[in-house]
């Protein structure tokens, strides 16, 4: 009886040694970027509307062995809006506290990319906590002599940080309408290439009336001792549409 007693005893400390010993796997959560401020409509007329507005995350995480990174800005270029919105409402669903990086990686999945840069690759595009971001991708009468024109650009409270370009390099812009149209002046003709099949941050589907569109999302993001990279829930931004029949949008 008494060594009955005592196995059992046995066994109960060594279930509760490698239980404490082996503990259960750290899970980092973040905080989603806020907003929108600004979210542009992809139909939407007025080309002074076509610009995303949010302010970027905060670091809440109190643990040191955690490294908060910053805010990331991904984008998607669509040819069918159906399809957009078949996406967006995927990643919607799934965009809940229970699976924070479920979101992003469902997103990511889509083959979302990082918004690039004239100045190359930041990932993430902003380190900078609690700040407000606008991004406007396409340029509109940005030469007007009376300045009522809108500027591509990226800006951190309303000071110009970078000039978005497509992940596929430096020179590779959102204006497609400026395409082949040398004769305004636009050049090199490469920079404004319209997305093709094959492009890794298009859609590919079947364009209609030469009009394209743009979903954009913000996401938190952080790293563990491991390199293991962890999200946020995403925050959707809004969409553009961009009419390559056009040389401003």
């Amino acid at each position: 009886m008494k060594k009955n007693i005592f196995l059992l005893a046995s066994s109960v400390l060594l279930a509760f040694i490698l239980f404490t010993t082996c503990g259960l796997d750290t899970y980092y959560t973040l905080s989603p970027p806020t907003g929108p401020i600004h979210t542009p409509v992809y139909d939407a007329v007025d080309p002074d509307s076509r610009y995303f507005s949010f302010t970027s995350a905060v670091n809440t995480n109190p643990d040191t062995s955690f490294r908060f990174l910053g805010t990331a800005v991904y984008y998607r270029i669509y040819a069918s809006s159906s399809t957009m919105l078949s996406h967006r409402a995927s990643i919607s669903a799934v965009n809940t506290s229970s699976d924070y990086s479920a979101a992003a990686n469902r997103m990511i999945s889509y083959g979302y990319q990082q918004l690039y840069t004239s100045d190359g690759s930041i990932q993430p595009l902003i380190s900078a906590e609690g700040r407000k971001v606008e991004i406007r991708l396409t340029n509109n009468q940005e030469s007007v002599s009376t300045g009522i024109g809108n500027t591509a650009q990226i800006s951190i409270d309303s000071a110009f940080y970078k000039t978005p370009r497509r992940a596929l390099g430096t020179n590779k812009t959102f204006d497609f309408g400026r395409y082949d149209k040398e004769s305004l002046g636009y050049t090199p003709k490469d920079k404004y290439t319209p997305p093709v099949s094959g492009d890794e941050d298009f859609e590919n589907g079947t364009v209609e009336n030469n009009k394209y569109y743009v979903t954009m999302y913000a996401v938190a993001v952080g790293r563990d001792t491991t390199y293991t990279t962890y999200y946020s829930n995403v925050l959707y931004l809004g969409t553009i549409g961009i009419n390559a029949n056009n040389e401003d949008n």
